[in-house]
């Protein structure tokens, strides 16, 4: 597994760097926001997590959380922090954090994070390109194209049409995909993920792919090739 650890503090990083590796994983760090744009240009390291430290050199880090998401939209993000209070936790998990670990925290907690966090990865094609019918993904360039034609797709629409490709024919019903993609059971989102899948819908048809979303009600929404 790939591990992205993001930290200002030596210390910290290298504990974590040397519990990760000791447990099989596959690390790159960054300290500072210049040496993670780097990680981020270089589009040569696709992490499965990434940890995340609530300040990073006098940084907000929640500042951050967009770019990461749309550099690397199905990593799961845990935010590591000396602040412990409810606000600190909904306000980084709203920001689209996956979980928040306060400090300072065991080797066994941190791991046992991790596992929880990767542990619906299964519904992901590990591969970096990916292709279904006339339909070729891309995701750590975030591209999606049929045939030549490249399509403009949102973050969670690149998300959602990745998941449904990594596994044609697999029924979700709406529930996984409102915890897997939204991290959200709401009634709200619920009629987000419909509007959402029209739109791909769309611009699926458009292009004239190969694939097409199908659903039944009450039952959920799959790739047909």
């Amino acid at each position: 597994m790939k591990l992205l650890i993001i930290d200002d503090e030596p210390e910290i990083l290298k504990k974590i760097s040397i519990l990760a590796e000791s447990n099989g994983h596959s690390v790159k760090s960054a300290t500072s926001v210049e040496s993670l744009q780097h990680i981020l240009k270089a589009k040569s390291f696709y992490p499965h997590v990434i940890i995340l430290d609530r300040i990073l050199n006098g940084v907000d880090s929640i500042s951050l959380i967009p770019n990461l998401k749309t550099a690397f939209a199905d990593s799961r993000l845990l935010i590591v922090s000396a602040i412990d209070t409810a606000s600190e936790k909904a306000l980084a998990l709203d920001a689209g954090a996956d979980d928040y670990l306060a400090k300072p925290f065991s080797a066994v907690e941190l791991l046992a994070r991790i596992n929880a966090l990767t542990r619906r990865k299964s519904l992901y094609d590990e591969r970096a390109t990916l292709q279904v019918g006339n339909l070729i993904l891309n995701k750590e360039e975030r591209l999606a194209k049929v045939q030549s034609t490249s399509l403009a797709l949102s973050q969670k629409e690149f998300q959602l049409l990745y998941m449904f490709s990594s596994n044609p024919g697999k029924i979700f019903p709406r529930e996984i995909l409102l915890e897997e993609i939204w991290q959200s059971s709401s009634e709200i989102e619920s009629k987000v993920v419909e509007a959402t899948i029209n739109n791909l819908r769309r611009k699926l048809e458009a292009s004239s792919a190969s694939v097409a979303i199908k659903n039944m009600r009450n039952v959920g929404y799959w790739l047909e090739t």
